[in-house]
């Protein structure tokens, strides 16, 4: 069985996608290993931290069961969370869950203000995007809001991959 330490120190290294996917697949086959990972998203050494939220990030896609009860906690990580790749991560597994009622306005906003970053990296600017329409799609009153910073948004001074899914969520919003 996998403790906590074992995983420590298969995510301390160099980690592909094989590696990820093999813990991933160790927890799956295994939820109770579930919550070792999980503190290791908290882990003070940076590299370990990502790398234990990488494979809870696919696990929300497989598992989502798993995470469910860690939302508000992931949401308040997220608006914290210092490392763009962390964030991000936190971020999709957000993105993969559903929106816990009530909506937390905090994090809405933070979304908001996350969509418009020039500091937010340009995955982490779609995430924000695709959340705090997920977010319009359980408080339809938001909407309006979202449509206003969505239209206003100056589409040159943003990837290609930004603009594409703002495109996208105004389509929607539109329908």
């Amino acid at each position: 069985m996998k403790t906590m330490e074992d995983f420590k120190k298969a995510l301390e290294g160099t980690l592909g996608r094989k590696h990820i996917d093999n813990i991933v697949d160790q927890v799956a086959g295994s939820p109770d290993r579930f919550d070792a990972l999980y503190t290791l998203t908290q882990h003070e050494e940076t590299k370990i931290a990502w790398h234990a939220t990488w494979a809870c990030e696919k696990l929300s896609i497989l598992l989502p069961s798993l995470l469910m009860d860690k939302r508000e906690e992931l949401m308040l990580r997220a608006m914290q969370c210092p490392h763009d790749g962390t964030r991000r991560l936190l971020l999709n597994i957000l993105h993969h869950l559903p929106v816990p009622k009530p909506v937390n306005a905090a994090f809405f906003d933070f979304c908001l203000q996350g969509m418009l970053s020039s500091a937010e990296s340009a995955s982490g600017q779609a995430v924000c995007m695709k959340l705090a329409y997920d977010i319009c799609l359980e408080e339809p009153e938001l909407t309006g809001e979202l449509k206003a910073y969505l239209e206003n948004m100056e589409p040159e001074y943003y990837t290609v991959a930004v603009q594409c899914a703002r495109n996208n969520i105004l389509k929607k919003i539109r329908k």
